[in-house]
C-alpha cells in the first residue's frame, strides 16, 4: 500500500487502550482481521510489536490524518 502512518487507537476488554500508529499495510491487515470477527494480528508500530488477539477488542478509533511537527 503506502508509507503514510495511520494513528489508530485500540480499546480492549477490560479498559486497556492502546495508541499507536501504523503503516497502511499493517492497517489493512488489522481491519481485515477485525472483519473476520477472530485470530490474532501482529501490528509493528512505534518501535514495538504487538500482537493483538481481535476478539478481546472493544473498538478501534482512526484519525484520517496523523499530525506533523513543523509549518
Amino acid at each position: 500500500m503506502t508509507d503514510e502512518l495511520v494513528r489508530i487507537e485500540i480499546g480492549f476488554d477490560g479498559g486497556l487502550i492502546a495508541s499507536m500508529k501504523l503503516t497502511g499495510d499493517r492497517w489493512a491487515a488489522l481491519e481485515t482481521a477485525l472483519k473476520a470477527g477472530s485470530g490474532t494480528v501482529e501490528l509493528e508500530a512505534d518501535e514495538a510489536t504487538y500482537f493483538v488477539d481481535v476478539a478481546k477488542v472493544s473498538y478501534v478509533r482512526r484519525e484520517s490524518h496523523v499530525g506533523r511537527v513543523g509549518f
